[in-house]
């Protein structure tokens, strides 16, 4: 692949395993879906349909599906499984995989958290390139929408004139459509502001307990949390971080090479 163009990072935010079947994603029995995501397949479409569009319209775009192995009843990432479904679906005729453009789908097979679906996209963005993006476009949840912008974002000191958050949510939050359930919404927006917010205003880096119990909890393969695997790739990229218990984070208050 030619990264000598490439400066925007595409992050769609895997959110769920897709498991295969004759229906290529359309019921839900093909999903390992959390009982609170129910409903929520189209969505999880719609946002890997979305980073293909961005890919396919920008020739220095490159997107990565984010998301580790969270479920143990499947040796899979969720970001891997997202990819599954593109190619059961030849990728909605958005893109050409056989092209060059389809070198330009990355996958990051560690995240298990927003946080670490951010961070491990940006690394693996450098890693690729051998830079950091210009441009970055979030795709996920558009209620997660302050999570990121006013705490993943400030907490990597990212300029936030460079980044694009592009939310989408599920059906039943949106009054125009007829699956509208406002008690849902209502139960949703609550939730991202008691476990979502609140956790992540308190720790912005994520390093302790509820977050990193949270990332425990759901690294049931033992997926390696660290950023860098070889020394020499940490030193170049200019990252700083600090080890805790099998996790990196970044040093707060030091300006990152990215900024």
């Amino acid at each position: 692949m030619d990264t000598a163009n490439l400066n925007h990072l595409v992050l769609v935010c895997c959110h769920a395993i897709y498991l295969g079947g004759y229906t290529r994603g359309e019921c839900e029995k093909e999903w390992l879906l959390a009982s609170f995501q129910k409903g929520e397949i189209k969505t999880f479409r719609t946002h890997l349909q979305a980073g293909l569009s961005v890919l396919h319209q920008d020739p220095s775009a490159l997107l990565v599906l984010s998301g580790s192995k969270t479920r143990r009843e499947v040796d899979i990432s969720e970001a891997r499984s997202y990819l599954d479904l593109a190619i059961d679906n030849d990728f909605w005729s958005i893109v050409n995989p056989q092209s060059a453009i389809g070198a330009r789908i990355l996958l990051e097979e560690q995240a298990m958290d927003s946080m670490a679906n951010l961070t491990f996209s940006l690394l693996m963005f450098w890693k690729t390139t051998k830079r950091w993006p210009e441009k970055i476009t979030i795709i996920s949840h558009e209620f997660k929408k302050e999570r990121f912008l006013d705490y993943h974002v400030k907490a990597l000191g990212l300029d936030p004139e460079r980044v694009v958050f592009l939310g989408l949510n599920p059906p039943y939050m949106n009054k125009e459509s007829r699956k509208w359930d406002a008690a849902r919404t209502e139960d949703v927006l609550k939730g991202e502001k008691e476990r979502g917010l609140s956790p992540w205003k308190a720790d912005m880096v994520g390093k302790r307990e509820v977050l990193s119990g949270k990332r425990r909890s759901r690294n049931c393969w033992g997926v390696s949390q660290m950023w860098f695997l070889i020394q020499e790739e940490r030193i170049a990229s200019g990252v700083k971080s600090v080890s805790m218990d099998g996790e990196e984070f970044l040093i707060e208050g030091e300006k990152q090479p990215w900024s």
